[in-house]
Protein backbone atom coordinates (compact mmCIF):
# COMPACT_ATOMS: atom_id res chain seq x y z
CA UNK A 1 0.00 0.00 0.00
CA UNK A 2 3.13 2.36 1.06
CA UNK A 3 4.64 1.83 -2.66
CA UNK A 4 1.18 2.79 -3.94
CA UNK A 5 0.97 6.34 -2.78
CA UNK A 6 4.75 6.70 -3.27
CA UNK A 7 4.08 5.61 -6.43
CA UNK A 8 1.64 7.56 -7.41
CA UNK A 9 2.60 10.66 -5.11
CA UNK A 10 5.96 10.58 -7.71
CA UNK A 11 3.42 9.81 -11.02
CA UNK A 12 1.65 13.03 -10.28
CA UNK A 13 5.37 15.24 -9.10
CA UNK A 14 5.98 14.08 -12.99
CA UNK A 15 3.04 15.21 -14.40
CA UNK A 16 2.07 18.38 -13.30
CA UNK A 17 4.81 20.39 -14.33
CA UNK A 18 3.48 19.61 -17.99
CA UNK A 19 0.15 20.23 -17.36
CA UNK A 20 1.14 23.88 -16.40
CA UNK A 21 0.27 26.39 -19.03
CA UNK A 22 2.13 29.96 -19.46
CA UNK A 23 0.83 33.53 -19.99
CA UNK A 24 1.16 34.82 -23.39
CA UNK A 25 1.00 38.38 -24.58
CA UNK A 26 -0.09 39.31 -27.85
CA UNK A 27 0.65 43.33 -28.26
CA UNK A 28 -1.18 44.90 -31.33
CA UNK A 29 -0.52 47.49 -33.89
CA UNK A 30 -3.96 49.07 -33.97
CA UNK A 31 -5.56 48.76 -30.93
CA UNK A 32 -8.85 46.40 -30.63
CA UNK A 33 -12.27 48.59 -31.04
CA UNK A 34 -13.80 46.73 -28.11
CA UNK A 35 -13.04 44.22 -25.87
CA UNK A 36 -13.04 40.46 -27.89
CA UNK A 37 -12.48 37.37 -27.76
CA UNK A 38 -10.91 35.13 -30.57
CA UNK A 39 -9.34 31.72 -30.78
CA UNK A 40 -5.76 30.89 -31.64
CA UNK A 41 -2.77 28.70 -31.47
CA UNK A 42 -5.86 26.02 -29.24
CA UNK A 43 -6.49 29.11 -26.48
CA UNK A 44 -9.11 31.63 -25.99
CA UNK A 45 -7.51 35.57 -26.22
CA UNK A 46 -9.11 37.87 -24.56
CA UNK A 47 -8.44 41.22 -26.46
CA UNK A 48 -8.69 45.19 -24.79
CA UNK A 49 -7.26 47.93 -26.41
CA UNK A 50 -3.52 46.88 -27.91
CA UNK A 51 -2.98 44.08 -25.33
CA UNK A 52 -4.52 40.82 -25.71
CA UNK A 53 -3.64 37.99 -23.15
CA UNK A 54 -4.13 33.60 -23.27
CA UNK A 55 -2.96 31.10 -21.22
CA UNK A 56 -0.94 28.22 -23.40
CA UNK A 57 0.53 24.74 -22.65
CA UNK A 58 3.99 25.63 -23.47
CA UNK A 59 7.19 27.69 -22.47
CA UNK A 60 8.48 29.21 -25.29
CA UNK A 61 7.34 31.93 -27.85
CA UNK A 62 7.67 30.98 -31.60
CA UNK A 63 6.90 32.85 -34.62
CA UNK A 64 4.37 29.49 -35.48
CA UNK A 65 2.68 30.54 -32.49
CA UNK A 66 2.42 34.17 -33.69
CA UNK A 67 1.60 33.49 -37.04
CA UNK A 68 -1.75 32.08 -35.79
CA UNK A 69 -2.70 34.68 -33.12
CA UNK A 70 -1.65 37.61 -35.79
CA UNK A 71 -4.29 35.83 -38.83
CA UNK A 72 -6.67 36.05 -36.11
CA UNK A 73 -6.42 39.42 -34.68
CA UNK A 74 -4.12 41.51 -37.20
CA UNK A 75 -0.37 42.55 -37.08
CA UNK A 76 1.72 42.32 -33.47
CA UNK A 77 4.48 44.96 -32.18
CA UNK A 78 4.81 42.41 -29.49
CA UNK A 79 4.54 38.52 -28.63
CA UNK A 80 5.95 36.11 -25.68
CA UNK A 81 5.70 35.21 -22.08
CA UNK A 82 7.26 37.13 -19.03
CA UNK A 83 10.51 34.72 -19.77
CA UNK A 84 10.32 34.20 -23.47
CA UNK A 85 9.51 37.25 -26.07
CA UNK A 86 10.10 37.57 -29.86
CA UNK A 87 12.86 39.67 -31.63
CA UNK A 88 12.06 41.94 -33.73
CA UNK A 89 13.05 40.11 -37.17
CA UNK A 90 10.82 37.46 -35.62
CA UNK A 91 8.20 40.08 -35.22
CA UNK A 92 8.47 40.88 -38.79
CA UNK A 93 8.11 36.90 -40.01
CA UNK A 94 5.04 36.81 -37.80
CA UNK A 95 3.14 39.98 -39.21
CA UNK A 96 3.24 37.81 -42.80
CA UNK A 97 0.16 35.98 -41.60
CA UNK A 98 -1.55 38.81 -40.20
CA UNK A 99 -5.23 39.72 -40.56
CA UNK A 100 -5.90 42.59 -43.05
Amino acid sequence: MIRSVTLSAAFAAIALPAAASTAFTAKLATPAEAQDSVVAASAVWTCDGETCVAELNRRTATVRTCKKVASEVGELVAFGSADDTLTEEEIAECNSAAKN
